[in-house]
């Protein structure tokens, strides 16, 4: 008896979004733990680098949604070439980096790769599955990003001490322009799904403002929020607890497995039922994992929550991103999947400007404030997409898109 891959591996498509998640996690995972404590050590203040942290998430927010409306208008394949190129770009400078604007203006670039590249990954999922099977497709993708993390860093933090941060930030690069260039030749060699094509009329920008959509992007402020915490302190937090850089590798890993583990249970979840309880069960136990992290300043228990923490958001984020893909209107999947990461990296973005200045009063507060703004924001997020599960079907072949006679109904309503 032969054994049957699931269909994620049978797809071609799939899977080659899979082997590039799976690389291109691996390519930034090595240096990830590595970025804010090089510039720490090379001179920057904390507050210059909550700027740097910003940056890289302001180049995002104020980038993905229209990258999202290029990629609907002109196909998938060139951003998500262009994005990567970019940030291969931008990691080889922290190489030479020694000045503070210059580690500013390299993190904003690593943002504007991922602001290229981005909305069109997502929106390539959408346009390569149907509805009954985004949650496993949203799922395991971002599995195999993760599991690139998982990797990455642990690599990471063996080689900064045998070959250098600086030889290893090379070599990080060197990897994301192979992956651009391997990009480029497989999606030209197979081919991508024909999307849906949009009108001759402009779509309006009032197509997102959908309560529906609106659901999602609450969500979406909600879980990048603490991003912009861990991607300004992390490493700093770490190191004042005196954890050894491959206990910082460590910390995300742990994260990694977990997630990697339980993802394709998220997926199957996801893809049942009413999607507003996973997401509701899962944000509160999100947040008081964040919260957690602070109080609980021991690095062994921190290794510990962030396996913790892989669990949970494996089971949140799949349910996210398959109702996002259902309500979006298939035309403008791109717009919507930029709009999507925008409003969360406004979430991040803020959070990375205050989590110094919080940080500065007292180590656990900002952890408490990023728990306490994820419950919050994930409470509005999901009365909103109760309400529009409780109206319509999210599970048929039928995908209801802002520009439904029903949901316009809802929306004035």
């Amino acid at each position: 008896m032969r054994l049957r891959l699931p269909w994620y591996i049978r797809d071609r498509i799939m899977r080659l979004i899979l082997l590039l998640g799976f690389f291109a996690g691996l390519a930034g995972g090595l240096v990830i733990p590595f970025l804010t404590l090089t510039a720490h050590n090379r001179g920057v203040s904390l507050r210059a680098i909550g700027v740097m942290a910003a940056g890289y998430l302001l180049a995002q927010m104020a980038l993905q949604l229209p990258m999202g409306a290029l990629s609907d208008r002109f196909g998938r394949m060139a951003p998500i070439v262009v994005g990567l190129a970019i940030q291969a770009a931008a990691t080889a400078g922290f190489a030479l980096a020694e000045s503070t604007p210059v580690f500013i203006l390299l993190r904003a670039g690593q943002g504007v790769g991922v602001a290229v590249l981005y909305p069109s990954f997502r929106a390539l999922i959408a346009d390569a599955t149907v509805p009954e099977q985004r949650g496993q497709a949203y799922a395991v993708a971002n599995a195999a990003f993760t599991a690139g993390l998982l990797f990455g860093p642990l690599i990471g933090g063996v080689a900064a001490g045998a070959i250098g941060v600086n030889t290893l930030y090379l070599t990080a690069a060197g990897g994301e322009a192979v992956i651009a260039l391997g990009a480029l030749l497989a999606m030209s060699r197979i081919g991508l799904p024909q999307r849906p094509q949009a009108p001759a009329e402009r779509v309006p920008l009032r197509g997102l403002l959908t309560r529906s959509l609106v659901g999602a992007f609450l969500l979406s402020f909600a879980g990048q929020f603490q991003f912009g915490l861990f991607g300004g302190l992390w490493s700093i937090y770490l190191n004042d607890l005196h954890a050894s850089d491959f206990l910082l590798g460590l910390s995300f890993s742990t994260f990694s497995i977990t997630f990697v583990l339980v993802a394709p249970l998220g997926g199957r979840l996801a893809d049942r039922g009413r999607r507003w309880r996973i997401i509701l069960i899962s944000n509160m136990a999100y947040a008081l994992v964040v919260a957690a992290y602070g109080l609980i300043p021991n690095v062994p228990a921190i290794l510990v929550l962030g396996g913790v923490e892989g669990i949970v958001a494996a089971i949140s984020q799949p349910a996210a991103d398959a109702y996002l893909a259902s309500v979006a209107d298939p035309r403008t999947m791109g717009r919507a999947q930029g709009a999507y990461a925008t409003v969360g990296m406004f979430g991040a973005a803020i959070s990375a400007f205050i989590a110094p200045v919080l940080y500065a009063v007292s180590r656990p507060l900002p952890f408490v404030v990023g728990g306490v703004v994820l419950a919050v924001f994930a409470l509005g997020g999901v009365a909103l997409v109760r309400e529009t599960e409780l109206h319509h079907p999210l599970q048929s072949v039928h995908i209801v898109t802002p520009f439904s006679p029903e949901l316009e109904e809802m929306a004035d309503s």
